[in-house]
Parts: structure tokens; C-alpha cells; sequence
């Protein structure tokens, strides 16, 4: 091997090494100079400040969620769709079919989703 490649792991090395060191160092004065913990009777939780004498789960709609992703996807088809129309006329037939059949794929997605009832907010 070239003698330029050897140093070229030992610099590399080296700073890993200083890279790891410096992690280590921060981590130690930060445990020696940062607070102290409480104990966890004394520590409340941060978000309302008390600890509370009931159950606190929450549930909420999975529709949401569902509507979420449905927008995610139609987000990606426009993602798709905007360098398709770009090329449309240099690529020709072929492109015609290959948007045809996705958007035919999405119209099911919509038609099922439409199906299971992901669109009525009442349910």
C-alpha cells in the first residue's frame, strides 16, 4: 500500500479518537457540574405540574390517523405526477399508460377507503 493511504487512516483515526474523548469529557463535567436528581416522590411531572389521582389515558379517534395517511398519499401522487408531465411528451404513449394505471390504482384506494367508511366523521 501507498504511504498516503496510511496516514490517511491514522488522521482518520486520530480523529475519531479525539471525536470519542471529547464525547466523554463533555459527558463527565456535565455529570460532575449538572444538577442533582430529586427523588421521584419530590420530581412532578412537567406537564401540568401535579401528579394526578386518576387514570390518565386518553383515547382518540383512529380516523384521524387514517385521513392523515390517505393525505400523505395523494401528496405523494402530486410528487409523481409533476416530473411525469415534464417528460410526458418525450417519453409519449408509454407515459400515458404508466399514469393511467396509477391513478386507476389510487381511484380504488379512494373507493375503498370511501367503502370503509374513513370519510364519515360521524361514525
Amino acid at each position: 500500500m501507498d504511504t498516503s493511504i496510511h496516514a490517511t487512516y491514522v488522521i482518520a483515526g486520530a480523529m475519531l479518537v479525539v471525536a470519542l474523548l471529547l464525547g466523554f469529557f463533555a459527558l463527565v463535567v456535565g455529570r460532575i457540574l449538572g444538577p442533582t436528581r430529586r427523588p421521584a416522590d419530590q420530581n412532578p411531572p412537567p406537564e401540568h405540574g401535579g401528579r394526578t389521582g386518576h387514570k390518565t389515558w386518553v383515547q382518540f379517534r383512529l380516523r384521524y390517523a387514517v385521513v392523515a395517511l390517505l393525505f400523505v398519499a395523494f401528496d405523494m401522487e402530486m410528487v409523481f405526477m409533476f416530473p411525469w408531465a415534464v417528460v410526458f411528451k418525450r417519453v409519449g404513449l408509454v407515459a400515458f399508460f404508466d399514469m393511467f394505471v396509477f391513478v386507476a390504482i389510487l381511484t380504488s384506494a379512494i373507493f375503498f377507503a370511501w367503502k370503509e367508511g374513513a370519510f364519515d366523521w360521524e361514525k
